[in-house]
């Protein structure tokens, strides 16, 4: 194919191609306005600061009964890691989105979801109560050590 730049033996069939294409014909297509990308949560800075709260609740819990031992310190700043990157992926993914304003549940006490709307209630029940769990975890295995007197 290199060899000789002259020899265009090979092309032929894309010539005989294109004289097929000319029968097909191109049927128009109505175009769709896509839907914007929605790259937000539409959760009010409450919540945020609620499953922060109760995230750090936990973790000082766990450091104030368990903070003597140094392989309870090293597990203890993994988990703080953890929940540090969470948090800071999610504020980076909020922080791509164009500012809506407030969020739906503020305006008008509705969040919509892909199984229809949800009132402000049912919205923070259904994000807050693993970390309000985890909080009441926390607090209640760090007094049960404290009381025990035999922090690990």
């Amino acid at each position: 194919m290199f060899e000789n730049p002259q020899d265009r033996s090979e092309f032929t069939t894309v010539e005989v191609a294109s004289s097929l294409l000319s029968e097909i014909e191109v049927v128009p297509q109505e175009h769709e306005v896509a839907q914007p990308e929605a790259r937000g949560f539409e959760l009010p800075g409450r919540i945020w600061l609620g499953m922060i709260s109760c995230y750090a609740l936990f973790l000082a819990s766990m450091l104030a009964a368990l903070g003597s031992s140094g392989k309870a310190i090293l597990s203890i700043s993994v988990s703080i890691v953890y929940v540090v990157i969470f948090f800071a992926v999610a504020r980076t993914v909020v922080a791509q989105n164009p500012s809506k304003g407030a969020s739906p549940l503020d305006r008008n006490g509705l969040l919509m979801t892909h199984f229809g709307p949800m009132d402000r209630k049912a919205v923070y029940g259904q994000i807050l109560v693993v970390p309000m769990a985890i909080a009441f975890f926390g607090m209640v295995a760090s007094l049960i050590i404290v009381l025990a007197g035999n922090p690990a």
